[in-house]
């Protein structure tokens, strides 16, 4: 890669590690908030608290309930977004994870549990002040320290106003033992599952949140095609995740994954896999920005690419260009499936369902592209047909992957940002024609 190119992709970052304004669709927040009459959502997924308020440990990823009490759950450690209507947000976080809030969109960051233990947040002024050379931003000024997650949750929908409310809460991976106590002391509040009205929030992206997607998009793009060309007879998937990884971790941007297929039997990342002459190749991979991760995959042939093999791969491209000419908002997600299915199968290719996925802080998010969504389920308020309806500003990924069993893997991924009138591609992915090694 030319030393150009690194620097026009580096300069797209715009000193993105400082971002500090909230990326969240607060404003379709706030709309599924009036349409279910609720005065606050309560975010308690790991993952749901990165979107809100860039939030994230290590530990608080990882950590469960049993961990440190025999016994117990498989909750995470406690973790509270409180986004009130049309309000500003709390996040509430055990105190020992305090320095992790310096760099957050969330201003309004509150602690609860010791390490330390102190009663106001000026205590934690006062010790940073008698320490030379500081960095103060490692101590935010935090408006309150509780001593448990339950005295602040009860003070801080006291100050809001709203003890007596209805309120949605994220259930799905929330402490089961903490909610009965919550819903015993809180007894004049009601509580509605919002698990499911986080993940259609997520749904909807940004204009900040589709600029890191477009980011992560263009580096993943050059950091698979760079592996892709190396993927020759003799080498072995070590150098190519070197290759990879080479690409992909510059100036905070992370490898999410890299995986291939051959011989049609599933995908891998066996390391220590030696690639082999004339086989045909999956390969797929994604990486962060700013957490948020792409998706891509192309199809490799090693040595000369036999007739057959190449009309696979020359159906599977016009099947997922008819995809794709298909993304527009009112477009539902199975009508775009079974354009793509039933071209592929009029020339006799079949079973390679899935077709599509939404992207985001998941590998795979809202919307899906697949036959099986012929049902409705309740997402905690309504009954909701599971086959959406594409809407502007949804960003997907089309994804049409081929196994021949004992013979060929083959993958063709692309994706695209539905806008007001259609879509358009996130970046450029040239898949008209497999790379081939010789």
């Amino acid at each position: 890669m030319a030393d150009g190119e690194w620097q026009d992709l580096l300069n797209l970052k715009n000193n993105i590690n400082e971002v500090k304004k909230m990326l969240a669709n607060k404003d379709l927040a706030d709309h599924y908030m009036e349409k279910y009459n609720l005065d606050a959502i309560i975010a308690t997924n790991p993952l749901s608290i990165k979107y809100f308020s860039g939030f994230e440990s290590w530990v608080t990823n990882k950590n469960e309930e049993w961990m440190g009490k025999p016994g117990g759950s498989n909750s995470p450690i406690p973790l509270l977004y409180i986004l009130p209507y049309k309000g500003n947000p709390i996040l509430l976080i055990p105190s020992v994870f305090g320095p992790y809030s310096s760099n957050l969109f969330c201003e309004d960051v509150r602690l609860f549990g010791g390490v330390p233990y102190v009663e106001e947040y000026e205590a934690i002024n006062k010790i940073a002040d008698g320490i030379d050379n500081l960095d103060k931003n490692f101590f935010k000024p935090f408006k309150k320290i509780y001593s448990t997650p339950l005295e602040a949750i009860k003070i801080i929908l006291k100050e809001l106003g709203i003890l007596k409310s209805n309120i949605g809460i994220e259930l799905e991976s929330f402490n089961k033992a903490l909610f009965e106590i919550i819903l015993k002391e809180l007894n004049e509040a009601r509580f509605e599952n919002c698990t499911e009205l986080i993940r259609l929030v997520r749904m909807i992206k940004t204009d900040d949140e589709i600029s890191l997607l477009v980011r992560s998009a263009e580096l993943n793009e050059l950091a698979m095609n760079e592996a892709a060309i190396n993927i020759k007879e003799g080498i072995k998937f070590d150098e190519i995740y070197n290759k990879f990884e080479r690409i992909a971790k510059k100036d905070g941007y992370n490898p999410e994954h890299i995986i291939f297929s051959t011989y049609g039997c599933g995908v891998s990342a066996n390391t220590d896999y030696i690639f082999k002459k004339n086989q045909v190749i999956l390969l797929d991979s994604g990486l962060y920005c700013f957490n948020y991760i792409s998706d891509t995959g192309t199809t490799i042939f090693t040595g000369k690419p036999g007739l057959k093999y190449l009309e696979v791969f020359k159906r599977i491209y016009e099947s997922i260009t008819l995809g794709l000419d298909g993304l527009r908002p009112g477009a539902k997600c199975s009508e775009i499936n079974n354009n793509i299915t039933g071209y592929l199968g009029k020339h006799g290719i079949h079973n390679t369902d899935t077709h599509g996925h939404g992207l985001g802080l998941n590998p795979s998010e809202y919307p899906i592209f697949s036959s099986n969504l012929n049902y409705s389920y309740h997402d905690g308020f309504e009954e909701r047909n599971a086959d959406f309806s594409l809407e502007k500003d949804m960003v997907v990924s089309l994804e049409v992957p081929v196994y021949i069993f004992a013979e060929a893997s083959f993958i063709i991924e692309m994706n695209a940002i539905i806008t007001e009138n259609g879509h358009r591609y996130i970046c450029t992915q040239d898949r008209k024609m497999p790379i081939i090694n010789q």
